[in-house]
This record gives structure tokens, sequence and C-alpha cells, in this order.
């Protein structure tokens, strides 16, 4: 996959809060919901970046986190030898 440029620069978090929101219409008819992720700086006490995503794509977030987190463990683990320069960016659109 072709690399997308960024015109932000990367920001520090060492946590991060997780909420949602579900609103309804006036009849209650239909329902819509949004996850919120705040990403916040411990060190400054103050939220870095929010994030408003769907619930869809934050089901998608779950297995590509999961998928990661098991590839590092085994590369901190020795089991797996790092690339000289491995910027892999999994899009989930």
């Amino acid at each position: 996959m072709a690399k997308l440029p960024s015109k932000e620069k990367p920001t520090f978090a060492d946590e991060v809060m997780v909420s949602f929101v579900i609103k309804r219409t006036k009849d209650n008819s239909e329902r819509d919901a949004v996850v919120r992720l705040s990403f916040v700086d411990s060190m400054r006490k103050e939220i870095v970046s929010d994030i408003v995503v769907s619930p869809i794509t934050a089901k998608s977030m779950i297995v590509i986190l999961q998928k990661t987190a098991e590839k590092l463990e085994s590369v901190l683990a020795g089991k797996i030898e790092k690339r000289q320069r491995n910027d892999e960016t999994t899009y989930i659109g």
C-alpha cells in the first residue's frame, strides 16, 4: 500500500479514554451511534486529540490493534526479525 501523506505532526499520548453516544430521533423511531476516542498526555494532563468513529470502524480497529499487538510481542520476544524499515499502514475504510 502506498504511504498516505499527512500534514499533521505526531503528538504524544500515553492514555486513551473511550466513550460512546447514542442519539435518537424525536419520535424514537431511529437511533445512531458514534464512538469517541480521546487521547491524553498524562504529563500535561490534557486531551491532545479527539477522534469520533462509527461503530463499524471501531470494530475494525479492534481486529487491527490485536494483530499489531501480537506481531509486536513476537518482535520483542525475538521470534521475528524486524525488517530494516517497516512503516506498515493498514487502511480499514
